[in-house]
């Protein structure tokens, strides 16, 4: 059970194209943390300026240039249990550090959710949920990820591999193997989220604009074929291989046509705040939030109990086999023919989810404040594991040298 009043450095923003939803995500997750804990906001701006202060936390601080009334802040590596500390800006004010209890990294995409700032949390020692280091490193990276889901017993979606340097290299070839998946089909950065950057093919000229958009965006593009028969469905896992996994409702997202749902299905419809999920449930989605939450969708899916017990199964296996800890999103097609035995293909794992999936944990009985203690819960379980591990031990190496 978490305590009360800790003090949790919420870390957004980042060097990503997907900079504006982790601000959203952040200011969700400070203000259903507030009421039991102190938030503190660490920002990343695209610059890659660090940024602290109470005045992050109103979203209207945000805009092109530095952010309005926060305090500048540094990252210094390896400063045990206090990574971030505000400049004193002359000798006669020290700086200030920044002790935190815990981190959650709200960041999502290039920065935070591929692993890179986690790498800072571990070298200081601070409890995190969201990681470990590796494992959100290969799920940012969709080929990787498939390797790995693959290693678990997961279905993935098939998928042809093209590089920057193939495609710069041999421009025919490259075209000539993406077309291997035929057509209809999916180009999609290899490591961006919020379905930016991908596109959907119907045509070879259509194909070679979206690879020259991909690499415009990434250094590998992934072809995946159209799996128009099959339905998308998305369920979220909570937990580690060491706390246990909790799994969310089943959703399934609405789009207005046929092409994959986009940044603005995403992010941009359902009209915004207080929105409530289609279908039987009508489970409200946000309590006023918005972010992913503002979406359409049909929360529960209209799917069979088979397919329910199927795509959380397959969830957790993909959570286990990563090695996460902390909260993901899984991405599937869905074949749920009547009567049939159901076919769960996962496309992608979202290890930073939009609005961190409490929409889909709450009609499963756990509201958005218990799913931020859950994740400080993970944070400090994570942690002591982490402390229980040998890193370092005593060596006659130099010893010897000197001796010689």
């Amino acid at each position: 059970m978490t305590q009360q009043g800790l003090r949790v450095a919420v870390l957004f923003g980042g060097p990503s194209v997907e900079h504006d939803v982790s601000i959203i995500s952040a200011q969700q997750l400070m203000a259903v943390m507030s009421s039991k804990h102190e938030p503190i906001p660490v920002y990343l701006a695209r610059d890659g300026r660090w940024w602290t202060g109470d005045a992050l936390r109103e979203i209207g601080a945000f805009g092109k240039d530095a952010p309005a009334g926060a305090e500048p802040c540094e990252l210094r590596l390896g400063r045990d249990g206090a990574p971030f500390a505000a400049p004193g800006g002359s000798r006669f004010k020290g700086d200030r550090d920044l002790q935190v209890d815990a981190a959650i990294c709200a960041i999502h995409g290039t920065g935070g959710e591929d692993g890179s700032v986690l790498g800072a949390l571990e070298l200081s020692g601070i409890p995190y949920a969201g990681g470990g280091v590796a494992a959100a490193a290969v799920a940012m990276d969709k080929r990787l990820g498939k390797l790995v889901f693959q290693e678990a017993g997961v279905e993935v979606c098939p998928h042809t591999v093209i590089h920057r340097e193939d495609w710069s290299g041999d421009r025919e070839d490259a075209l000539r193997r993406a077309g291997e998946q035929g057509l209809p089909c999916y180009v999609k950065p290899v490591s961006l989220g919020s379905s930016i950057g991908v596109a959907r093919v119907t045509s070879a000229e259509e194909l070679e604009e979206a690879l020259e958009l991909a690499f415009e965006l990434d250094l590998t593009a992934l072809v995946e074929p159209a799996l128009d028969d099959c339905v998308e469905v998305n369920v979220a896992i909570l937990g580690s291989r060491r706390t246990g996994l909790r799994a969310s409702e089943v959703e399934q997202p609405v789009r207005d046509t046929e092409a994959a749902l986009s940044f603005e299905d995403k992010y941009l419809r359902g009209g915004g705040k207080g929105g409530e999920a289609k279908g039987g449930g009508g489970a409200k989605e946000g309590g006023g939030s918005e972010g992913m939450a503002s979406a359409d969708r049909i929360i529960p899916a209209p799917v069979s109990d088979a397919a329910r017990e199927a795509l959380i199964d397959a969830a957790k296996k993909a959570h286990t086999g990563l090695g996460f800890f902390g909260v993901v999103r899984y991405d599937f097609f869905l074949r749920d023919p009547d009567g049939g035995a159901p076919e769960v293909i996962l496309n992608e794992a979202n290890t930073v989810p939009g609005s961190f999936a409490f929409y889909l944990f709450d009609p499963a009985g756990l509201p958005f404040p218990e799913l931020a203690d859950s994740l400080l819960d993970i944070a400090f379980a994570e942690a002591a594991e982490r402390r229980a591990t040998t890193r370092t031990f005593e060596s006659v190496l130099i010893a010897e040298h000197q001796r010689r």
